[in-house]
């Protein structure tokens, strides 16, 4: 499945470059624009897919994807976020800012996609190790989004903060679907039922 294929490539361009990390990770500051050129870059060159594009508009629904790209002339459109918790973690700045206007964030992009063959990839940071709280926060992604996403879409990536602490980063990929498909067949059954 795409999804999961995106799920590992983020997951290889983070261990990949481990070393710039804990500048996002000590001040929570998103990384988003960075990770979409770096994931750009690896669809098309690491594997090898086709029209990869940066900022497109999507023909389906008017609106902009982060990328899209082709595979077998199906077109594939990716929402990519970086979303930060407001959790308690040894070596990064302290935050009361909730991270429910995030989360808020990726149910919007996965709606806004509304297509099939839509992708969309998250990167919530950080994570206290041994701590499991961003599992409510997926039931609550995949209840709001009617998506089934579960822990199997998910992976935790430990990594550095700094010499003495670690964090985890959560990297969820989950495929979107079109809702106005949804909207069509509410409006056909009512029109069976007058």
């Amino acid at each position: 499945m795409m999804e999961t294929l995106i799920n590992i490539t983020i997951q290889d361009i983070l261990t990949k470059r481990e070393d710039i990390l804990p500048f996002f990770l000590r001040k929570k500051s998103k990384f988003e624009g960075w990770l979409k050129f770096e994931l750009a870059l690896s669809i098309e060159s690491g594997l090898k897919m086709d029209n990869v594009e940066v900022e497109t508009k999507n023909e389906h629904n008017k609106c902009r994807c982060d990328i899209s790209f082709s595979f077998k002339d199906v077109i594939y459109r990716i929402e990519l976020k970086t979303s930060n918790t407001n959790w308690k973690t040894p070596g990064v700045i302290s935050s009361r800012k909730g991270i429910s206007k995030n989360i808020k964030s990726i149910i919007n992009d996965a709606k806004k996609l509304n297509c099939p063959n839509g992708i969309v990839s998250f990167v919530l940071f950080p994570i206290p190790l041994n701590n499991d709280s961003w599992k409510k926060y997926i039931k609550r992604i995949s209840e709001e989004t009617e998506i089934h996403i579960d822990e199997s879409h998910c992976t935790l990536l430990e990594v550095n903060v700094d010499a003495q602490n670690k964090c985890n980063l959560l990297i969820c990929s989950f495929r979107s679907k079109n809702y106005t498909e949804k909207v069509q067949m509410a409006a056909v059954n009512s029109d069976f039922a007058q």
